[in-house]
């Protein structure tokens, strides 16, 4: 009951505001003081409050909203200050030695140009040891679609350099005459250079795994030397290796998007 006599009291109290709002269709409306708003809400104190707890959530959801939008700020620390902590230099070269492994792997085995040099990075596993296919055998271009491995130098190699071709991952098929490889090379079609591009992305994450790796690592080592130095100090070390290998995870996008654009055409 008492619930139901403070909601008329609100509708009476509110319905000279609705006259007056109506009216100002026709006539200018009337200016309201704000002592007199007040008076006349505050018979109904829950509506008060619903307002104002409808006013400071849409502030703060615009307040997140907006901090969404903003970049965060860049972190610049001056690396021979926190030597005593971690060697950041050292924690960037390794991420790029990462970046570095991942263009070797695009070398290696996303190259969909004929040429000699596609041959180059094959290992061949002798009894001697392990050798790169270009050190036993003379590789050369006899046409856009044939390979040509002159063995006549390590001939007892032989054998070992058609398993290693076969071996590669290259989709290739060697025939042998005597010494001498020959080596077909497929028409690059359209649902190759898409498998292509499967392992470019293939090759990137697996990179990026890596580079999660020593990121993680640096982390932890700087985390050790938390009862020397400051949090604050820690934190902005911590927030200059992650900026690090967000730097790094995009120049590996990078490199994958150029990689796929070649290979897609």
């Amino acid at each position: 009951m008492y619930a139901m006599a403070m909601a008329l009291m609100c509708l009476r109290q509110l319905r000279p505001l609705l006259h007056n709002s109506l009216s100002g269709l026709v006539r200018p409306p009337l200016q309201v003081p704000l002592r007199h708003t007040a008076l006349m809400l505050n018979g109904c104190r829950q509506c008060v409050v619903h307002q104002t707890m409808l006013t400071r959530h849409l502030a703060t959801k615009k307040a997140k909203a907006k901090s969404k939008g903003e970049t965060q700020a860049r972190v610049n620390i001056n690396a021979a200050l926190v030597e005593d902590i971690i060697s950041l230099g050292e924690v960037n070269g390794e991420m790029q030695a990462v970046v570095e492994v991942l263009k070797e792997e695009f070398g290696k085995n996303l190259n969909i140009r004929t040429s000699p040099g596609a041959l180059d990075h094959i290992t061949v596993t002798t009894k001697d040891g392990k050798f790169p296919l270009n050190q036993l055998g003379q590789i050369s271009l006899k046409s856009p679609q044939l390979i040509i491995v002159n063995m006549a130098s390590f001939p007892e190699n032989t054998a070992a350099a058609i398993k290693a071709i076969r071996e590669s991952g290259m989709n290739l098929n060697p025939e042998v005459d005597g010494i001498i490889i020959r080596v077909p090379v497929p028409k690059v079609t359209r649902e190759h250079r898409e498998n292509l591009a499967k392992l470019a992305k293939q090759l990137t994450n697996k990179a990026k795994d890596s580079l999660r790796k020593v990121r993680s690592n640096a982390v932890n080592h700087v985390k050790k030397a938390k009862s020397t130095v400051s949090e604050d100090t820690i934190k902005l070390v911590e927030k200059q290796i992650q900026q690090m290998a967000d730097d790094t995870a995009a120049e590996m996008d990078k490199l994958l998007a150029g990689k796929t654009k070649e290979l897609l055409g």
